[in-house]
């Protein structure tokens, strides 16, 4: 077995691979399939994921086409390890971003299929002077997550940044239930989540001694 998923390949395509592996890490946005032979083509395309897999990372997919972004079982032992964790005041800023933008108008307006985080209509800054958090506080953390990407800021007002884009499908669902339950812990779609995780609790009957 080769050492790198790129020895058996010619230069050419080898070069193909790499420019497409550079491409979805770089990114804001997802680059479109048709961009990268590398990504058109199914066996160059495995052999992207092969890179991506040696540095913990995978493909993610989309509607629009392709981008990276950590392994789940990566990030869960990062966050075991206290590696990539938001200072605490960042988290609760970004909480209230995406509680705004996201959680609370999904909970009464749930949307279509292929929704992404990054289409959510921006909040005003102001709706954030309602929390605890002193207004120095929020106007740090904001910088730092706008540095980071991680909240997007325009005329418009605030709202996730392109980094939201990077998460996979379970990481996403993830953050979005827990999200409904904050924001609207009575409501039909909480109780649908409650419902989900209670079953998937329940062991089967082949689970039982």
């Amino acid at each position: 077995m080769t050492g790198s998923p790129l020895d058996d390949l010619p230069a050419q395509r080898r070069a193909e691979v790499v420019a497409a592996v550079t491409a979805v890490e770089t990114a804001e946005r997802p680059v479109p399939h048709h961009a990268f032979r590398a990504l058109a083509e199914a066996p160059l395309r495995l052999v992207v994921e092969q890179m991506l897999a040696q540095a913990g990372r995978v493909l993610l997919r989309t509607e629009a086409g392709y981008l990276s972004g950590y392994d789940d079982a990566v990030v869960s032992r990062f966050a075991e390890e206290g590696i990539g964790i938001l200072p605490a005041d960042d988290r609760a800023v970004l909480t209230l971003v995406v509680l705004f933008a996201v959680a609370i108008p999904r909970a009464e307006r749930p949307a279509a299929a292929g929704f992404e985080w990054t289409q959510a209509e921006p909040i005003a800054r102001a709706l954030l002077s309602g929390s605890r958090l002193k207004e120095r506080v929020i106007d740090a953390a904001l910088q730092r997550l706008s540095d980071a990407r991680i909240v997007a800021r325009s005329s418009r007002g605030i709202a996730p940044g392109p980094q939201f884009n990077r998460l996979t499908k379970a990481a996403s669902e993830r953050i979005f239930e827990e999200l409904i339950l904050l924001a609207e812990p009575m409501g039909g779609l909480a109780q649908q989540i409650r419902r989900r995780r209670h079953a998937r609790s329940v062991p089967t009957p082949q689970e039982y001694p």
